[in-house]
């Protein structure tokens, strides 16, 4: 049977010299001298060696319980001077589910009776046992540490006191690993998060070198995630566009805001693509700032954009057909008639003075019809071009002439045009663009009235500053106007309230898209019966400072 059994509050006798004949100090130095530089398993391994050395028992164990188990995890094992291999106990009916409860348990002898289920004692030793129950510094149970003697083993408080030096020492080393475990779990967690994101993303530190860069940043690149980390653009992409990553990063860096931007970048392959970059600063617990950004490949969607605005113009040019051809028509009948009499009468022997002055007229009403014929090619050829990429100062008076210039003729039969143009500086976009933009918004002022009255129908269109940062253009029709289930779906591409035919639903959509790529607002008013007025907000041209959210 199990005599002389003690709790963690029971008094115990002197300590036996057949059980410990060494000092506490100098097992505590060894215990310094022989764990000092060892870290997991092998810590675990050296301590139950030492342990069975100090106090000259048969064998040492130090396990672990492993949360929500009921099950001891044999972390080191030392028997009969050697390390041996045991399988996870069931605690139910042991010696050591008596240390997890009670903190301390000592059986002096007969521990096989006690506890004739448990496989480990009979396999270590069946006779004496202490053990020690391990807490964190929170206090819970992380396991327990046992000698097993195949005697009599007696021991006192020195005994008790030089067992907590050692289970101290294992504590802080359960406690490392638990911590070393968790941040491995939360590195892992992260690292499957980044990687099941499909854009590209990366962390650079504020030498600007990649410390963290996910699998679709990798795939992106072409380059493993080791071939990246540590280094810079500078290592794999031309200097020029490195330059420019640098300079935004850069931004970000400085401001402590968030930025949005468009970039280009050369490929391994030399194709280039156009990028959509979102990056943001963050500081660590030491206060060094690091920059996450993610990408995003727009190049196809970019091409495809290109082809669905120039489709767009196409289709206006479409509707504008029989106008534009009457612009034209008008001076060149009148170009081809001065010429016809200005051959004839110089096909004449007698030419007068005065003929001379009638000639001269004719000759200059004929310029001035092919100025007018050249004047709409012109504004034709800016309206069509496809320099989208060329963003800049315009002048939007002359964005406003060549649009209006272009509709001209509609305006005449069906509407009187007004305006309210007040002097504005150059706003941040692209002419061409822009004049889409004004061209559908007139076309489809146009469009609302329902019937040809130029008396009554009324388009305004108007500019005007809003302080000093912004311009502001409306167009205005009194027409029909829409109701408010039209509004919220106006900007929906290929949505359109007007007839099979005339119209591509991508008007406004692609304008919405144009004005937001120039970092400017169009908003939208409407009563119905009463018309509409379409309102844009334009950014001020400010030489090197692209408007927040331009995607030039």
């Amino acid at each position: 049977m199990c005599t002389k059994e003690r709790g963690p509050d029971q008094a115990m006798s002197p300590g036996l010299d057949q059980v410990r004949r060494v000092s506490p100090d100098a097992a505590l130095q060894a215990l310094l001298s022989g764990t000092g530089a060892a870290v997991g398993p092998e810590f675990f391994r050296k301590l139950v060696r030492q342990l069975a050395e100090v106090f000259r028992v048969t064998s040492a164990v130090v396990g672990e319980r492993k949360p929500g188990k009921d099950s001891l995890h044999p972390l080191a094992v030392w028997s009969q001077g050697d390390f041996r291999e045991e399988q996870p106990l069931v605690l139910i009916g042991t010696a050591f589910e008596r240390v997890l409860t009670q903190g301390v348990f000592h059986c002096q002898e007969a521990l096989d009776a006690r506890f004739p289920e448990d496989g480990w004692l009979r396999r270590l030793g069946p006779s004496g046992f202490l053990g020690m129950v391990l807490r964190s510094s929170r206090g819970e149970v992380l396991g327990a540490l046992a000698l097993v003697h195949d005697a009599p083993l007696e021991v006192g408080p020195p005994d008790l006191a030089l067992l907590g030096a050692f289970a101290s020492r294992l504590v802080a080393e359960l406690e490392r690993l638990q911590a070393q475990a968790g941040m491995e779990q939360a590195r892992d967690f992260l690292r499957k998060v980044l990687n099941s994101i499909q854009d590209p993303l990366f962390v650079k530190d504020r030498a600007h070198r990649w410390i963290v860069a996910n699998d679709a940043f990798c795939r992106f690149m072409n380059h493993r995630e080791e071939e990246l980390l540590g280094r810079s653009d500078y290592d794999f992409v031309p200097s020029q566009e490195a330059d420019v990553f640098w300079r935004h990063d850069e931004l970000v860096f400085g401001s402590g805001q968030p930025n949005e931007n468009e970039e280009s970048i050369t490929d391994s392959a030399g194709l280039t693509h156009t990028l959509v970059t979102k990056k943001a600063v963050f500081t660590d617990t030491d206060g060094q700032p690091y920059l996450v950004a993610v990408i995003r490949d727009i190049t196809e969607y970019t091409r495809l954009e290109t082809q669905l605005r120039l489709a767009d113009r196409m289709a206006a040019v479409g509707t504008m057909a029989s106008g534009i051809a009457h612009e034209i028509n008008n001076p060149m009948a009148y170009v081809s008639a001065n010429l016809s009499f200005l051959r004839e009468q110089l096909s004449q022997e007698d030419v007068t003075e005065l003929d001379l002055v009638e000639l001269r007229e004719v000759v200059a009403e004929a310029i001035e019809g092919a100025g007018r014929v050249r004047s709409i090619v012109e504004d034709l050829k800016g309206f069509t071009r496809s320099d989208e990429k060329r963003f800049g100062p315009v002048e939007l008076p002359q964005v406003i002439d060549g649009a209006q210039r272009l509709v001209r003729h509609q305006l005449q039969t069906r509407a009187r045009l007004v305006h309210a143009l007040e002097p504005v500086p150059p706003v941040f976009g692209n002419a061409a663009r822009l004049g889409q933009v004004l061209v559908n918004l007139l076309v489809n002022a146009v469009q609302s009235f329902s019937v040809r009255d130029p008396e009554r129908n009324l388009i305004r269109i108007s500019s005007r500053t809003n302080g000093a940062a912004q311009v502001v253009v409306e167009v205005e029709d009194n027409g029909r106007g829409m109701e408010p289930e039209v509004l919220k779906r106006l900007f929906s591409p290929f949505f359109t309230t007007k007839p099979v035919g005339e119209g591509t639903g991508l008007g406004l959509a692609i304008s919405h898209a144009i004005i937001e790529s120039m970092g400017g607002q169009i908003e939208v008013r409407s009563t119905p019966g009463r018309g509409s007025t379409f309102r844009l907000v334009l950014p001020v041209f400010s030489e090197g400072v692209p408007p927040v959210g331009q995607g030039a």
